[in-house]
């Protein structure tokens, strides 16, 4: 399901048919705008002769395709991952033409894997495709940096959201839902429509947090105390997206609270200034920024996060 990115489709197209494919891309973009969805029909598009062979691709199963990404207990890619990459580009194609390689979550890989990596970039064997997926690029070697060709990739007007569900059997006012909940990123609006308990989940959430913003400080603790540590990233990533939406809310961008999407404010976060919304937006930012960089711990960023509320 590829939403938006034409032009990014058009650009990789032109490569193919002119046989001039680099043999490593940096897919650099917002979480959830839909890179991962494009690389894999990317590689299906270079490495696929039949319906079976797509099918394998998309299950993870072909023999010619690779994908690398943290382990479900791991917080990075580790340099074992890395010599696994250099293993499986060591053998011949099996059925397509291409070896197809693709890391999510690049920035993820620790110091040793990216100098690992660096080698495999530097002595590319054969038909060999790498796929570097990343929103927080700065955080690679930048001499890996150098060695990929860059493809950018950018949040998609929620209308192109909404026209795709719809021409996909989505009825509109769900339509228009998912797509306003998505935060202008296809990824998310795909989960929100393969996985429908997902939206009740975050709405739940967002009112709990809306219900403890008039409380006091020991109320706020208490109600983090409680959360599933899992749960710390999400939660903050919801409130900064609540924040921008009241944001727009009040300059009058757009009536998405109005019509629903989004719970209206407690009467304390209605008298907030721009100022006010504005620099919880920023700290919100700053703080998923660093969870994503640094060791800080997520309980007490959002223990920080709730008291500025």
């Amino acid at each position: 399901m590829l939403i938006g990115h034409k032009k990014q489709w058009d650009f990789l197209k032109k490569k193919i048919q002119s046989d001039q494919l680099s043999h490593a891309y940096l897919f650099k973009g917002p979480d959830g705008v839909g890179k991962k969805r494009f690389a894999l029909d990317f590689v299906k598009s270079i490495n696929c002769i039949d319906e079976k062979e797509c099918k394998l691709i998309e299950e993870g199963k072909h023999p010619d395709v690779l994908i690398i990404k943290p382990k479900e207990d791991k917080s990075e890619i580790e340099i074992s991952q890395v010599r696994e990459v250099q293993q499986f580009l060591a053998l011949k194609p099996y059925y397509g033409s291409f070896k197809a390689v693709i890391i999510d979550e690049a920035e993820k890989m620790n110091q040793q894997a990216q100098s690992c990596f660096l080698k495999t970039l530097e002595e590319p064997k054969g038909k060999t495709i790498l796929i570097l997926i990343s929103s927080r690029p700065e955080m690679l070697l930048s001499t890996i940096l150098s060695r990929c060709q860059t493809v950018n990739f950018f949040i998609v007007a929620l209308k192109e959201i909404k026209n795709y569900l719809m021409e996909n059997g989505v009825q509109e006012k769900r339509a228009e839902m998912i797509a306003n909940m998505s935060d202008n990123r296809p990824g998310r609006a795909i989960d929100f429509l393969l996985q429908p308990d997902k939206i009740e989940k975050e709405n739940k959430s967002l009112k709990e947090v809306l219900e403890i913003c008039n409380s006091d400080f020991a109320l706020k603790f208490k109600y983090v105390k409680n959360l599933q540590e899992n749960s710390f990233g999400e939660t903050i990533d919801i409130i900064k997206k609540y924040f921008r939406q009241l944001l727009f809310f009040k300059m009058g961008v757009n009536n998405f609270m109005d019509l629903g999407y989004f719970p209206l404010p407690p009467e304390k976060l209605k008298s907030y200034s721009f100022a006010k919304l504005k620099e919880i937006i920023r700290l919100a930012e700053t703080i998923d920024f660093r969870l994503l960089t640094s060791n800080i711990n997520s309980k007490l960023a959002l223990e920080i996060l709730l008291i500025e509320i």
